[in-house]
């Protein structure tokens, strides 16, 4: 569900015109890349959108507002692109399904990419901030996520390996989160990212075959403690 353009009003945010509202949108994502978060201000906005700035605070009565309603409609922007990739292909690999989804380059599939992770990160590393209502609308995006990655997983992983470690699914979803993290900032720092991406994939790739030798290996484990003499017989012995 949409959290922009089907939700009740916010208080201090006013309904008028959709294409006026993302116009604005647009402009303030501009002006955050050109000028930070920081430098960012409600006059930029209304310059770069070149409306009056009456009319940003008739959508948005403050930089808060205006950061969350940025966080929401970036992160269903990219989440409605990416979603379809998250299907696996007919006869699609694990491996080649995994370097698809986080190590490819192509628009619209790299986790690292979206606007609303950048700035997100941003204010989530830092509680003391203003906008109090922005960093709890990445909060809750970051925890949606969080499940969804999970329950992808899940869907990913083979079944015998999940029920020989049912946790795995859930320690794979905080890592990869982990990972885009460092990569929105190092993205916002001006660094290359192109590269990590690969490093990504061929990093979960091999914390599933670390899993699944784990789990190979587990059988041989257990008949060998089973073929132990107890510890007390031994000491006799």
């Amino acid at each position: 569900m949409s959290l922009t353009t089907n939700r009740p009003r916010r208080s201090g945010e006013h309904r008028t015109s959709a294409a006026s509202r993302e116009r604005i949108l647009d402009a303030a994502f501009e002006v955050i890349r050109d000028d930070g978060y920081s430098g960012a201000t409600m006059a930029k906005v209304a310059k770069k959108a070149e409306l009056p700035v009456g009319s940003v605070y008739w959508h948005f009565e403050n930089k808060d507002l205006l950061l969350a309603a940025m966080i929401e409609t970036s992160f269903e922007r990219w989440h409605n692109q990416i979603v379809a990739t998250l299907q696996p292909l007919p006869d699609e690999p694990f491996a080649q399904h995994i370097e698809r989804i986080f190590g490819s380059a192509e628009a619209g599939r790299q986790y690292d990419a979206a606007d609303f992770w950048r700035l997100g990160v941003i204010l989530s590393v830092e509680e003391s901030v203003r906008e109090q209502v922005a960093r709890e609308s990445f909060l809750k995006i970051r925890q949606r996520q969080r499940a969804e990655l999970a329950a992808w997983w899940r869907n990913t992983i083979p079944p015998a390996l999940i029920a020989h470690d049912p946790e795995l699914p859930d320690r794979l979803s905080g890592f990869t989160l982990a990972l885009q993290d460092g990569n929105a900032i190092a993205g916002a720092s001006g660094e290359s990212i192109r590269a990590f991406r690969p490093m990504l994939a061929s990093s979960l790739i091999h914390l599933v075959a670390e899993a699944s030798a784990g789990l190979a290996a587990a059988p041989a484990a257990k008949a060998a403690t089973a073929s132990r003499p107890p510890r007390a017989a031994a000491l006799k012995s």
